[in-house]
């Protein structure tokens, strides 16, 4: 289809919808353009950046709105959102953002009973980790964050959706490492953790030996500092690698005012702990029965305040073995290691014989196989936490079952990100 613009015009359009990257998607003639800067509902006149060669796609800025703004739009609170593109939506309230998730949400699961959303205590500073990674202009390393398109890094400094002990940690090191030129070719990329006490945790993955970056680790001044190698490809933040230790002890986050629970150097961890642990505690209330299983598992949370409830016992997967090896610490942590069984295979290869089923996978959503091992199990109920509303309607399709509620979660306010946590039962009378 020969598109009806070129790079540079200009066109007037109305967004129906949020895309994948915060910018607002809306049809031209045909043609589905995503404008960065819009919002759905505003007619606005745009300038037309890039057209597809694939097909009827074309990208757009936002530059005046067509008439009167949306009641929503306001001026980005952070003073990097627009060069940055983290977060993708500090353009309109958050109220007004949430709303527009859940809507295109609910629209893939109409049927469902929607329960009212947990909301983010904290708007912004609510971040508790962040990626910093390296670039050297000329003599000076540049610490930041890659923007959607381009391949120079912009600088995040003074972030205003990381908590305030990681943008200090962060600050620090860009005074430290400034004119490190020493660290060409050996610092991969700085990890920056922090817990809700604002204590803070760096690792810093690297090429070549522990010994020639040790130092960046040591006098960084965080509570816990950690060094991994990486070997592999650069669009891989961080390796498989275990990770040494130069400083402190692991920190730790405390979740329902009842476990305790390492926060990994490098293994994955929500960024928002408070909607985390919302979420968290709801996933553990729901699950029923003294058989449970928790695929996917990571560090075992969910599973493990579900165990602190009751008797129950607990079967964990997850195919990451330092995942596994986390959430064993974590159990025995807190005095329940001996009703759990962790393993770290993959999720698709767990079977058992369970009343509950919790399982978190990734944004893909679930193999068909772990849907299959769900409906041969004798769970009557289970406990889906999703990041991605278009995975979970599917695979809430594809198992067959009664989907009883969805519980949406914005644990990353001012961008399209939106966390579900959806209960479902297995139609037909009870085995009890």
């Amino acid at each position: 289809m020969k598109p009806p613009f070129k790079e540079g015009d200009r066109a007037v359009l109305t967004p129906a919808r949020i895309g994948k990257r915060g910018e607002a998607v809306g049809m031209h003639q045909g043609w589905r353009v995503r404008v960065a800067g819009g919002l759905p509902d505003e007619t606005a006149r745009v300038r037309i950046t890039h057209v597809s060669r694939g097909g009827p796609v074309a990208a757009a800025v936002f530059e005046e709105p067509d008439g009167m703004p949306h009641p929503a739009r306001r001026k980005p609170p952070c003073p990097i959102h627009d060069t940055c593109g983290g977060c993708g939506l500090q353009h309109a309230t958050e109220d007004r953002v949430l709303a527009w998730k859940i809507e295109q949400a609910r629209g893939l699961m109409p049927d469902a009973d929607w329960l009212e959303p947990i909301v983010s205590p904290r708007a912004f500073a609510y971040r508790a980790k962040t990626f910093l990674l390296p670039q050297w202009r000329g003599s000076h390393l540049l610490l930041g964050a890659r923007p959607p398109r381009g391949p120079r890094l912009v600088d995040t400094s003074g972030c205003g959706v990381l908590r305030p002990e990681i943008e200090t940690l962060a600050a620090r090191l860009r005074s430290q490492l400034g004119a490190r030129e020493d660290l060409v070719g050996r610092l991969h990329a700085l990890l920056l953790r922090s817990n809700r006490k604002g204590q803070t945790q760096l690792t810093v993955v690297h090429r070549g030996p522990p010994s020639e970056v040790a130092d960046v680790a040591a006098a960084a001044g965080a509570d816990a500092a950690f060094l991994q190698s990486h070997a592999g490809a650069d669009n891989v933040i961080c390796s498989q690698d275990e990770e040494i230790r130069v400083a402190g002890d692991t920190l730790e986050e405390r979740f329902g005012d009842a476990i305790d629970v390492a926060i990994p150097a490098t293994a994955f961890m929500q960024a928002n702990p408070d909607v985390a642990e919302a979420l968290y505690v709801e996933a553990a209330v729901a699950l029923e029965g003294n058989r449970l299983a928790e695929l996917y598992c990571g560090g075992g949370i969910a599973g493990l305040l579900a165990l602190s409830r009751g008797d129950a016992q607990l079967h964990g997967v997850d195919r990451s073995p330092r995942a596994i090896a986390a959430a064993q610490w974590n159990a025995m942590r807190n005095g329940l290691g001996h009703r759990c069984m962790f393993e770290a295979i993959a999720a698709e290869d767990a079977s058992g014989a369970w009343d509950s089923v919790l399982v978190n996978p990734p944004r893909a959503g679930c193999d068909a196989s772990v849907l299959e091992a769900i409906a041969k199990s004798e769970a009557r109920r289970c406990v889906y936490l999703s990041c991605n509303p278009a995975t979970l309607a599917r695979d809430v399709e594809a198992l067959g079952w009664t989907l009883e509620s969805v519980r949406p979660a914005d644990m990353l306010p001012q961008t399209p990100h939106l966390e579900l946590l959806a209960i479902l039962s297995r139609p037909g009378p009870s085995r009890d």
